[in-house]
């Protein structure tokens, strides 16, 4: 995997510097036959990737119409934060490897390796995982602009958590989304960004 000096350094830490690497990395792909199927992870998106992701914003999940008049303020850090990770397919069947360096999502240094089942109508189930902490429950998304996942986190109070990795590819970037919806349920925040491929 990338070390963790070598991703940052190509990363950057500006959200701004990402977007025109992105774009001429984005136009130099050639679309696939099989772009608008969501029953096969397409050729060109298969790789590394290095990039970065700063907080957006929280949306609170209880009472959102109408809205509160006096919203809580968001305190979450938004210094950008180092992402790095890899979309493979072995047999036809997804992998996702994916580490993040910091804010409520952070993963180990080594990251975690989600290893999933067939694809049926753009979606499969985790079938192995290689993670500390591992996730209850997984789920991998494969639209025609986008490849997620969805990831269901244990507390040891047997509260859980859940994030959301998704990975949009237009003609000229490569946007990175993260939401992160807190144990109680009452909340969920997003981080936003751009990555570069790295191979």
């Amino acid at each position: 995997m990338i070390g963790r000096r070598r991703a940052v350094g190509a990363a950057g830490t500006s959200l701004m510097l990402l977007a025109p690497a992105a774009q001429s990395q984005v136009r130099a792909q050639v679309l696939a036959p099989d772009s608008l199927r969501s029953d096969v992870l397409r050729s060109d998106r298969l790789g590394t990737y290095v990039g970065a992701v700063g907080f957006y914003r929280s949306i609170p999940l209880m009472d959102i119409f109408p809205p509160p008049k006096n919203p809580p303020a968001d305190l979450d850090d938004r210094t950008p934060i180092s992402v790095q990770f890899a979309i493979r397919s072995t047999n036809g069947f997804g992998t996702i490897w994916l580490r993040i360096d910091g804010g409520p999502m952070l993963t180990s240094d080594r990251g975690e390796t989600l290893r999933f089942g067939a694809l049926v109508d753009g979606v499969a189930q985790l079938a192995s995982v290689d993670a500390n902490p591992a996730p209850r429950a997984a789920t991998l998304t494969v639209q025609s602009d986008s490849v997620g996942t969805e990831v269901l986190f244990g507390h040891a109070d047997g509260s859980f958590w859940r994030r959301h990795f998704t990975v949009r590819f237009s003609p000229d970037r490569i946007d990175l989304i993260v939401w992160v919806f807190d144990a109680a349920g009452t909340r969920a925040r997003t981080w936003r960004g751009a990555a570069v491929r790295w191979d």
